[in-house]
């Protein structure tokens, strides 16, 4: 090959590797061209740059729907920091309307997209702008923008899965994302692994963790109630005697309740046997305790031929005199029984029971 062939092949290598170093930045440039980290970096818009931190918060609901907070955090370390800060926030409380129209023109494009992704059709509402400032650990300025995403996540029955429209998503050093659920819901499924965790959230950091094209993922399940916590070591422990007496005592009763049937199998048998041996027996009865009070004297009556004095009626059911007279005054008005005197004796009989009143007692 001549020196112009060489030449000529040189060119094509530097070429072809130009194209191939730059192709995994294109890359990465499409796709964080639909995450809504870069939000204001067309020259005609207004400018949040120069924050040292950006919060994402995503506050799942019951309905699929989520509460978003995207919080441009300043930090205030020295006089210059702060007055770039009160000249950014001036800005903003100026031009709030601008900001705002910034925010939503992209994260309408970014609903777009993932409309797109999940078949799901979905709104941005509500979206609002504030500026604050705090003193904690460190001294912060922030920008906190706020907006509402219907159908953010996908529900199906009593399990909420979100992620799926968060197409493009990426963290950076920057860059910090946190996703909360309702209480009432434990986790069941975390893609990446949380680098931070509560009850109820999990929380990555673009410092520690890179997100891969289908991630994040959350799965939270509803249990009914508050995050349910594992026993610890101690707490199994002492459960243990407490099952072994639950244990023993389910045996005992299972145990009882096997002589009880046995025992009352073995008195029925007896007394179906003595009844076929005696002729003369009758059916039985429910006992008195399950009676009226009326019942029991209409059966005191029946079991004395019809024909009682009332004083016996007290003593035999061990009433008061005036408890048996109120008794003995409902059934005679009712037309149960009928009542006459032999002397100074109240006499109670029933209806079709004659009865023969001494001449010397008329």
């Amino acid at each position: 090959m001549d020196e112009r062939g060489l030449g000529v092949l040189l060119c094509c290598l530097v070429v072809l590797g130009g194209l191939l170093a730059a192709a995994p930045a294109i890359a990465a440039d499409e796709r964080g061209a639909n995450t809504p980290n870069a939000i204001f970096q067309t020259e005609d818009e207004p400018s949040l740059e120069g924050y040292d931190d950006l919060e994402y918060r995503i506050e799942l609901h019951e309905n699929g729907s989520a509460s978003w907070t995207v919080e441009y955090q300043y930090r205030l370390d020295d006089d210059n920091d702060t007055v770039d800060w009160e000249r950014l926030e001036a800005d903003v409380n100026e031009n709030r309307e601008a900001y705002l129209a910034a925010f939503e023109e992209r994260w309408d494009e970014t609903l777009t997209e993932a409309e797109n992704e999940t078949d799901r059709e979905m709104q941005a509402t509500d979206f609002s702008l504030e500026t604050d400032e705090s003193a904690a650990a460190h001294e912060y300025g922030y920008v906190r923008f706020t907006f509402e995403w219907d159908s953010f996540a996908h529900v199906e029955v009593n399990r909420i899965e979100a992620g799926d429209a968060l197409v493009g998503f990426e963290l950076d050093e920057r860059i910090k994302l946190d996703v909360s659920w309702p209480e009432a819901y434990n986790d069941s499924a975390i893609e990446p692994q949380p680098d931070d965790r509560r009850e109820t959230a999990a929380i990555w950091d673009g410092e520690e963790t890179d997100f891969r094209e289908d991630e994040p993922r959350v799965e939270v399940i509803e249990t009914g109630g508050a995050p349910v916590e594992s026993p610890d070591e101690s707490e199994s422990l002492v459960s243990l005697p407490l099952l072994a007496a639950i244990g023993v005592a389910v045996v005992a009763l299972i145990g009882a309740a096997g002589w009880l049937v046995t025992r009352n199998g073995r008195t029925e048998i007896d007394a179906e046997t003595s009844s076929s041996d005696d002729p003369d027996a009758t059916d039985a009865t429910p006992p008195p305790e399950l009676l009226s009070n009326e019942e029991r004297v209409l059966r005191l009556l029946e079991q004395h031929g019809g024909r009682i004095k009332q004083q016996d009626v007290v003593s035999e059911l061990e009433w008061t005199e005036a408890k048996t007279s109120q008794v003995v005054g409902e059934l005679r008005e009712a037309g149960e029984i009928d009542v006459f005197r032999i002397g100074r004796e109240n006499v109670l009989t029933l209806p079709d029971n004659e009865v023969t009143v001494p001449d010397d007692e008329e």
